[in-house]
Parts: C-alpha cells; structure tokens; sequence
C-alpha cells in the first residue's frame, strides 16, 4: 500500500509540471491604448501688428506643404500706408514735445505768479486791518474830537462876537455922532452874529449826525474792508493752490502725451518688421492655418488681409507626441523616461518615450504623454495610434 501511495504521488507531481510550465508560458501580453498623434510645436503665423492701422495686401506666402528652416520667410506683407502713418506719427511726437514745453512753462510761471498774488492779497487784508484797528484805537475819537472842537470854535466866535457887539453898541449909546456910520457898523455886526448862530445850530445838528450816522457807516465800511480783504486773500489762495493742481496736471498729461506719442511711433516703426512674417521653427506650412486641411483656405497673394489674420500654420512633423490614458495600476510601468512602442493603424511601429505622467486620476486612468521621432514624415498628425510600454 504504501508502495502505492508513493507512485500515485509522483504521478501527480509530474502530471503538475507541465501546468506549471503552462502557466508561465500564457502570461498576458502589455496592454496597449489609443490615442491621436499630435505635434508637439505647432504655430498660428498672423498679422500682428502694434499700430499700423492702414490697407495692408499679401505681397508673397510660401505655398502649403514648404518645408521651411527657422528665421525663413513664410510671408510679406504690402502695407501701402506705412509712410505716411509714420510722417503722421512724426508729427504728433513734435505737437507733444511743444505742447509739453507749454504746459512746463505754465507750470513755472504758475509757482513764480503765486507768491505775488498770495503777497498782494496778504497785504490788501493786513493794511484793511491795520485801517480798521487805527480807526478804533485813535481815529474815531480824533475825528469826533476834531468835530467838537469846531463847535467850539464857534461857541467862542459867538462869544466874541457878542462881547464885541456890546461894546460897540456901548461905545456908541448916547454919541449922535456919525449916527449913519454907528448903524452901518452896528448892523454888520448883528448880522455877522446872526450868522454865526445859525451855523453853530448847523454844526450841531451836523455833528449829531455825524456821530448817528456817518462813523458807524464808516465803521461798517470799514468792516466790509476787512472781511471783503480775508475773503479775497482765502480765495486767492485757493485760486493759487488751484491753479498750481491744474498746471501740474496739464504738465503731466502733457508729458503721458508726449510718451504715448513716442511709444506709438515707437510701435509703428517695430510693426516694419512684422510685414515679413518668418518662421519661428522648423516645420511645414499649412495654407490657412492649424485648424484647416493644411492644402486648402486662407488668404492668397494679393488679397487684402487684416491685424490678427492667420496667414499659414507652420507644424514641426519631426517630433510627435500622443496622449492616453492607462490604469492607475500600471502607472510604473510608464513613469517618465520609460521606452514604449508605437503603432499607428497602418501597421508602422516606431519606438517612443514617455516625456509626461500626470499624477492626477480620473475614472481610475492617468494620462500618459509619449514624444517619439519622426524626422523620415512616415507617421502623419491625427493618425489613430497605440502605445504598449516595453516588454
């Protein structure tokens, strides 16, 4: 029995061996995923343009299909108005530069005018206070006083006059002497009394008045003076700091005038060089640009065309890339750098490496960029391809 067991186990084990080697021998092939070839360096070639604002025309345009060398001429443009834009742009640099000059001359007499008004107003609001202060202190009591003292004149002439009629008429009472001469005297001097009475009544009543009415206009005008003098010295400085603002505002407008016009004659001179459009890469010409057919739309020579007008595309073919998306499980298998092998659905297979691994995940996939040569042109852009990572 136990000679039995003994070949009944080792038929079992030879009977396993081959399934091991089985096994090892159907292990699954690497996975390939799809993708679309696409350039790695493609350009839009357009009319850009800083300032030039005139007709421009297609003067030249190399034909679909031209391989072209970096720094090669791919297009000329004709712009018909450039020289009379630039004469223009010439002109308006020179109307800047001499209105600035104007504005920095307003702005230096504004400074050297302004203390002289602030002066002149200072002064006129010091001497109306002056006015005023001398007039209450002195003034006033001297102009009333000087008032007074003429009617005290006239109390004193009345005086004399009275005394002197007395002794006339004393000198001549009881003398019938000359008795006409005595009349003629004594009557001159009744009237001349007279008179002067009734001016003493006059400077009174004008005196009176004078203090009722004529000082406290005076003061009243003496007053406005004042205040007039402080409202015109507050609105001359403020016509003064206003003036100074707006002079040094029209300085600096006038000096952003003057670079805006050298910066657009600036940019008119740089747009000379963009009417030849050269290649900024090697690479193919596609006629009417990267969304196109490549052979087919876009403008021609001679048709007019306009600032940011695609002219051509320009795709460098020799060096191509695709995108797909593996397994997050298999991302070490294509970790940048990795060799992969590439093949498009007409059968070609060229080697490539993996220049790009997201580290993002999405639906369980990672997105895989792999560059691959392809300086002989057999691989075309768009062709549906797959990539394996190598065995």
């Amino acid at each position: 029995m136990r000679t039995l067991a003994v070949t009944a186990l080792s038929v079992l084990t030879l009977l396993s061996v081959p399934n091991l080697l089985l096994v090892a021998q159907e292990a699954p092939a690497p996975k390939t995923h799809e993708g679309t070839l696409e350039c790695v360096q493609a350009t839009d070639l357009k009319v850009e343009l800083k300032n030039y604002g005139g007709e421009l025309r297609l003067k030249q345009l190399a034909a679909a299909g031209t391989f072209v060398r970096k720094g090669d001429l791919v297009a000329e443009l004709d712009a018909t108005d450039y020289e009379r834009q630039m004469t223009r742009a010439a002109e308006n640099v020179r109307a800047a530069d001499w209105a600035l000059e104007l504005a920095r001359a307003g702005l230096e007499h504004a400074k050297g005018t302004a203390p002289l008004a602030l002066e002149r107003a200072r002064r006129e609001a010091e001497r109306a206070e002056e006015a005023q202060a001398f007039y209450l202190a002195k003034d006033k009591a001297n102009r009333i006083r000087l008032r007074e003292m003429d009617i005290e004149s006239s109390q004193f002439n009345i005086q004399d006059q009275e005394e002197e009629l007395a002794q006339l008429e004393k000198l001549y009472q009881g003398n019938d002497l000359a008795k006409e001469s005595q009349d003629i005297v004594l009557n001159r001097s009744k009237r001349r009394l007279k008179q002067t009475k009734e001016r003493f009544e006059m400077q009174k009543a004008n005196f009176e008045r004078f203090k009722s009415v004529e000082l406290p206009r005076y003061e009243a005008d003496l007053d406005a003076e004042v205040r007039s003098a402080r409202l015109e010295l507050a609105r001359v400085q403020k016509a003064v700091e206003q003036g100074q603002l707006e002079a040094e505002i029209r300085f600096l407008r006038a000096g952003q005038g003057a670079e805006d016009a050298r910066k657009a004659r600036a940019d008119l001179e740089a747009d000379k060089a963009a009417f030849r459009v050269v290649a900024p890469h090697d690479g193919l010409v596609l006629a009417g640009g990267l969304e196109g057919n490549g052979i087919s739309g876009g403008p021609k020579v001679g048709d007019k065309v306009r600032a940011g007008q695609s002219l051509a595309g320009l795709v460098d073919t020799a060096r191509l890339c695709v995108t797909v998306n593996v397994p997050a499980a298999e991302r070490a298998r294509f970790a940048p750098g990795a060799a992969v092998q590439v093949t498009s659905d007409d059968g070609i297979a060229v080697p490539g490496a993996v220049t790009a691994l997201s580290p993002v995940v999405r639906r369980g996939n990672v997105a895989v960029t792999v560059q691959l040569d392809n300086a002989d042109g057999k691989l075309l852009l768009g062709l549906k391809v797959t990539v394996k990572a190598a065995q």
